[in-house]
């Protein structure tokens, strides 16, 4: 598949899933925006992405003037908006009671507040290129999985904002969300060398945990241009956990 001239901005990029995504975009010719909370992170990715290809589109998404800036400042590098992935998101778990008032507004904002405004700033630019919106939601997002209720909540407010999003913006633009399992990211390591990962890798048929660039190379399925009456879709990369959930 060729994605030449492709513009892209994917959310969260500097490490990861986003970071996998991104490389797997470039790799078929398209142009993308990195983007990081911080402008240290962003240097280090597009280094070590290494191509003339990328645009540097630092902050958080916390908030709807966040968010805004982060996609307007991409637009601005990369001339223009094709593809929206909503990628950046943050992981706690633990017990419901623990819950604290602001660890359910840092979670909400960024998984779901500044999903929301990214793509609200988005919609002129990609429904005048006929574009396409990329959630990552989560297998979270589509069943209660223990000790994570706050998390399941923000991703499964992901999952019917993708659809959502699908029917309000169609036939313009498209909105698909990737649902992956566990990722050897850092929100599984913790950004440490993996402990005893037992647990995870047992959980889905597939015994095992996720590369990034699996779900990377998903993501780029969901924003192929010849994918053109795909929308509203939540695709599992889940290794079958949701399959008899």
């Amino acid at each position: 598949m060729s994605y030449e001239g492709l513009r892209v901005l994917i959310t969260g990029s500097t490490r990861g899933i986003g970071k996998a995504a991104a490389a797997a975009f470039l790799e078929r010719g398209a142009r993308v925006a990195i983007n990081g909370r911080r402008d240290g992170d962003v240097a280090q990715a597009m280094a070590e992405l290494g191509t003339d290809n990328l645009f540097a589109a630092p902050g958080d998404l916390a908030s709807a003037a966040q968010a805004h800036a982060v996609v307007e400042a991409a637009m601005e590098g990369l001339g223009g908006l094709d593809v929206l992935v909503n990628n950046a998101g943050v992981f706690a778990d633990g017990p419901i009671e623990d819950v604290t008032d602001e660890t359910y507004d840092w979670m909400m904002n960024i998984n779901v507040k500044g999903v929301f405004f990214a793509t609200q700033t988005a919609i002129p630019e990609l429904r005048r290129n006929k574009g396409c919106v990329v959630m990552t939601a989560s297998e979270s997002g589509l069943s209660g999985n223990k000790n994570s209720a706050l998390y399941c909540t923000s991703k499964g407010a992901v999952v019917n904002m993708t659809r959502a999003f699908a029917h309000d913006l169609a036939p313009d633009i498209r909105v698909n969300a990737v649902c992956p399992g566990a990722v050897m990211t850092d929100m599984v390591t913790g950004g440490d060398e993996p402990g005893d990962l037992t647990d995870l890798e047992s959980f889905s048929p597939m015994k095992r945990i996720a590369d990034p660039m699996e779900i990377g190379e998903a993501i780029c399925f969901l924003a192929d241009p010849k994918q053109r009456f795909m929308t509203g879709a939540l695709l599992a990369v889940d290794g079958g956990s949701t399959a008899s959930r």
